[in-house]
């Protein structure tokens, strides 16, 4: 299987006044997940806003589906398992994020959950073998 994917994203803005509006990009690797994003800058004052950075292990991703029907826009859901991890990013829910995906990254958003199920297969085999040799008797 092919270990890297990677999309653009947007998560609308979730305040009154649609200042926390961001825009980012994910980035499946061989043994970690990126998640690059910053907020969009606002119409008449371009503010100073970084580029944040998040790491994250595959065993760290709880879940990641796409939602949506044919006539809206889709969205990937993506859960953690620790909240902490994501927390300072805006649109976050008790470590769920809604990622809203342009057409253009439809198809590599679905090679990421399909990497996702992949690995978290992975790790319960592994986890699975690691428990038959601890009852492994010589």
């Amino acid at each position: 299987m092919d270990d890297a994917a990677s999309f653009y994203f947007d998560i609308p803005a979730t305040d009154a006044l649609g200042k926390l509006n961001v825009s980012g990009k994910l980035r499946a690797v061989a043994d970690k997940v990126e998640l690059h994003w910053k907020e969009k800058d606002r119409t008449f004052t371009r503010s100073k806003n970084q580029l944040h950075t998040v790491e994250l292990d595959y065993e760290q991703i709880e879940d990641a589906h796409i939602r949506g029907s044919f006539f809206f826009t889709k969205h990937l859901i993506l859960r953690v398992t620790d909240p902490r991890l994501i927390e300072e990013m805006p649109g976050v829910k008790m470590g769920t994020v809604e990622l809203e995906l342009p057409k253009r990254s439809l198809a590599e958003a679905k090679r990421f959950v399909s990497m996702i199920e992949y690995r978290a297969s992975e790790k319960a085999v592994e986890r699975s073998a690691e428990r038959l040799k601890e009852f492994d008797i010589e």
